[in-house]
């Protein structure tokens, strides 16, 4: 009379119940009795296995692509310092010692770091205090990259490399230091004066032994940026030529005694240099940015057109760097140009304000003007306008919606969101 599928029912009951509902079949649907389908134990396996490679491969990508920061020092400190010893007093914190510029602040790794002139201190994401020590520079600088510190003096002689949370070298150099910087593994470089020599470069591996001496004859080294994996720099000094200035610029491998590369960079003068790449590197000058890769006989050039140099960001992250250039020649009305690592614009965000201090964080761009925090996403959409705080100097964002502040006597930590409104710009510029 009919057919019995496999899967569906089961054999008849005996009994009958008092309903009379009817099944699609013309059968009372209490005659039958749907069979319970089980899943099989290697069906079971088989998901779970799925699941678990899915997982180690989102894992492994992720590991990737963070490689340089996940090593066990790193690992160390973030469990340390946020996990167990997530309990300070909270920010705002006040600073030690009675003045810190704005380059000798930063966040790295999620922690707050300065040198003021009396002492380098680094404080956990709540506030804590991990690290306090003393500097007698008369003219402090620091100079960071991830959990590496090298503090100095411009003019002195002595030097500092630390980590987050200890002291691990103080040294002497023979004579006065000019510049210098720090990779993450530890190497770093000092420019310094030198007898017979207008500057001389030394390079030290992240045990403190002298790997590499360049000395310059024609121009005052002014700025250095050692490269990702530590094994070689950038260095850029200024000349004159016929009363114009002149810009040298010499790429360097710590493992060859002549430079790689050589340029030069005439009526302009370069104020910062970073590499974005291990290979590529991003010079700041008065006039124009410039593109760096080693290796290659020319430079690019990326040029302001017109536009009068506020201020500027890199973001070794994405291998970019922001420009904030006023379009009116007084500082204000900036626009916010993002550059790949090969000189092409990603995007562009007209703004009516200065940028007294500018940070980058992936896709959000936040600038500082006063006491006001405008941010900004890659189309040019304003995201808030948060109030800082009175003395600000510096904004370093920590995510797209949270930053520190570095103010004339605070170290402070703001959600932007939250503090932000629609009259918030113009009621700070009131106060």
């Amino acid at each position: 009379m009919f057919k019995k599928f496999k899967g569906h029912y089961s054999k008849r009951k005996t009994h009958k119940s008092d309903r009379d509902v009817m099944s699609y079949e013309d059968m009372p649907l209490d005659d039958y009795e749907q069979e319970k389908t089980e899943m099989s134990p290697q069906a079971v396996k088989k998901i779970v296995l799925g699941a678990c490679i899915a997982i180690a491969a989102g894992l492994i990508v992720f590991a990737f692509a963070n490689r340089d920061k996940l090593t066990w020092e790193n690992i160390s400190n973030w469990w340390t310092y946020d996990v167990l010893g997530n309990a300070g007093h909270g920010y705002p914190v006040d600073i030690i010692g009675s003045e810190v510029s704005s380059g000798n602040f930063a966040v790295s790794q999620g922690h707050a770091v300065y040198a003021s002139d009396t002492s380098f201190v680094t404080l956990t994401s709540s506030g804590t205090e991990v690290a306090r020590l003393q500097l007698t520079h008369s003219n402090p600088v620091m100079k960071n990259n991830e959990n590496r510190f090298l503090t100095y003096g411009i003019g002195g002689s002595s030097y500092e490399i630390s980590s987050f949370d200890e002291k691990l070298y103080s040294g002497t150099a023979d004579n006065k230091i000019y510049t210098a910087d720090i990779a993450s593994n530890g190497t770093y470089c000092l420019v310094t004066e030198d007898t017979g020599y207008l500057t001389t470069l030394y390079a030290y591996s992240k045990n403190n032994n002298r790997i590499y001496k360049y000395s310059f004859s024609e121009y005052y080294i002014t700025s250095v940026a050692v490269n990702k994996d530590g094994s070689g720099c950038i260095a850029t000094g200024i000349s004159s030529d016929k009363g114009s200035v002149v810009t040298g610029v010499y790429v360097l491998d710590f493992s060859q005694d002549k430079p790689v590369s050589t340029y030069t960079v005439k009526g302009d003068s370069v104020i910062d240099c970073k590499y974005l790449t291990s290979d590529t590197a991003v010079l700041i000058g008065s006039q124009a940015s410039y593109i760096v890769n080693k290796g290659e006989k020319n430079y690019k050039t990326v040029s302001y057109d017109g536009k009068t140099l506020s201020n500027y960001c890199f973001n070794t992250d994405t291998s970019s760097y922001t420009m904030a250039l006023s379009r009116s020649g007084d500082g204000r009305s900036v626009a916010l140009i993002n550059y790949n690592k090969n000189g092409e614009v990603l995007n562009t965000i007209n703004t009516e304000h200065k940028a007294d201090s500018i940070s980058v964080y992936k896709g959000t761009a936040a600038i500082l003007d006063g006491n006001v925090v405008y941010g900004y996403n890659q189309k040019g959409d304003l995201l808030y306008s948060a109030n800082s705080g009175t003395g600000s100097k510096k904004v370093v964002l920590a995510s797209d919606y949270t930053a520190y502040i570095l103010s004339v006597n605070q170290i402070r930590f703001i959600d932007l969101d939250s503090v932000s409104s629609s009259d918030t710009a113009e009621t700070s510029k009131q106060e």
